[in-house]
């Protein structure tokens, strides 16, 4: 019910981002999921569809195996997610957890790009674009006959990143006191990838989660005092950005 709200209230521009957010739970439980990365190391893994502003589409409780129509668990992931948001020629994000080659071709097949950044390890990559030693600034690129450009370009370290949407070509950005040359793919993956961050730190403010033995109380919790909220918030500030009036804080709209 929360989700079909969360699609009808509003429908996603050019741009959408999927990634995973963790629900704080360190009970007994059969798919309780841990990710060193997170904030929240144990707890209830979820998969959220969001635009770069923040709005959540589309929600997905990870629990464990389950019947899936394709191979692997990430491309089951995305195509049941992008559910509806296919064939309008949209693009989607995805980090190196997503991103494979497969997966690319199935959402060429319904007319939506991906960009991403891609594992090494992954089948069907150019082994001269993975195996290249680079020196700092200097990219490598191939491009497969159906549009699927592989890049890696040396940083502070090894960027390897795909694209159907791109070529290799490089842009200058500003990077505190100095311009340096980046793939136009890369700058794109960073201005569109803060879509779950951005939802994540809003719903964090103010938490309503509480220690609790039953880790569906938490997830619920978790939705709807948190991504709820914050999808009310993002529609409220549109309506009072088109009216000239200022915008609120989350701090704000939760009193």
């Amino acid at each position: 019910m929360l989700v079909a709200n969360f699609a009808a209230a509003r429908q996603p521009g050019e741009d959408l981002v999927i990634d995973e957010s963790m629900v704080p739970f360190r009970g007994r439980l059969k798919f309780r999921q841990y990710i060193p990365g997170k904030a929240h190391k144990y707890g209830v893994k979820l998969f959220k569809v969001c635009d770069s502003v923040g709005y959540t589409y589309n929600v997905k409780v990870y629990a464990g195996k389950e019947d899936r129509q394709y191979e692997d668990v990430a491309t089951s992931v995305v195509m049941q997610l992008m559910d509806g948001y296919l064939d309008a020629g949209r693009t989607l994000c995805t980090d190196n957890f997503y991103t494979s080659v497969p997966l690319t071709r199935e959402l060429l097949k319904r007319k939506t790009h991906l960009v991403g950044t891609v594992r090494t390890n992954r089948k069907m990559l150019p082994a001269d674009v993975t195996g290249a030693k680079l020196k700092v600034g200097e990219t490598v690129a191939r491009q497969s006959s159906d549009g699927i450009v592989i890049q890696k370009w040396r940083d502070r370290r090894d960027v390897l990143t795909l694209s159907t949407k791109h070529d290799d070509t490089m842009v200058t950005v500003s990077r505190r006191r100095a311009t340096v040359l980046k793939p136009a793919m890369v700058v794109y993956y960073n201005h569109n990838k803060q879509g779950i961050d951005v939802s994540d730190q809003m719903a964090s403010y103010h938490s309503r989660l509480r220690r609790s033995i039953r880790w569906y109380h938490k997830v619920i919790v978790e939705i709807l005092l948190g991504t709820a909220v914050v999808n009310a918030l993002v529609l409220c500030n549109e309506r009072r950005s088109a009216e000239g009036r200022t915008i609120m804080s989350v701090t704000q709209f939760r009193e």
